[in-house]
């Protein structure tokens, strides 16, 4: 039988509707237990849901919040992805540590040479890589991982550690997603030029 709740499964990343595999009544708690496997990886996940309405109450391994562009560069990409895993379990200072680590893997990628992440990221401005609106989100998302990084005494809470997460997402849909996109339109209008499609 299909569940109709749809989850994002924590091993791809997708979402699904999972096949429930077996089932079970705690006694007096009003809660059901259930296997569920995923329509698109097989993987298992356990699911607590209320037998009142049905609904899914937790999934367990966590899933992620939220998946990130496969366009995004790998390097970049799992830093991301251990980002999000850390904020789905509220370990919101990994999340920022994480966040961080992935925004130097994108100066990297995008030709930074420098030493430290604050002057990766102002070279990349002096290159033109960059804009100063994303000079400045970058510096953010470095400032609160480098707090969650060191025990200076400032706390990253989730707000914070939430906020960072969307401007490396920011980052990475300008910087990766968007030009990929504009590439592959650009394929298409041409292959339609061309009468190849």
């Amino acid at each position: 039988m299909s569940d109709q709740n749809s989850i994002l499964c924590p091993s791809c990343h997708l979402a699904t509707a999972v096949m429930i595999r077996s089932a079970y009544d705690k006694p007096n708690t009003g809660l059901r237990y259930e296997i569920g496997e995923c329509n698109h990886c097989d993987s298992c996940v356990l699911i607590i849901r209320t037998r009142v309405n049905q609904q899914i109450s937790k999934v367990y391994p966590s899933p992620l919040p939220r998946s990130t562009d496969e366009r995004i560069p790998e390097i970049i990409k799992s830093d991301f992805d251990e980002a999000l895993l850390c904020l789905s379990v509220g370990a919101n200072r990994g999340a920022a540590v994480l966040a961080r680590r992935a925004l130097q893997a994108m100066c990297k990628d995008k030709g930074a040479t420098k030493k430290d992440l604050k002057d990766q990221i102002d070279e990349l401005f002096t290159k033109n890589v960059i804009t100063e609106d994303l000079k400045k989100w970058s510096h953010e998302v470095r400032y609160i991982g480098n707090d969650a990084a060191h025990p200076n005494g400032v706390e990253v809470d989730k707000e914070d550690a939430e906020e960072i997460i969307d401007l490396l997402d920011s980052l990475c849909e300008v910087l990766y997603v968007t030009p990929a996109k504009a590439i592959n339109r650009r394929k298409i209008r041409e292959a339609k030029k061309d009468g190849t499609t």
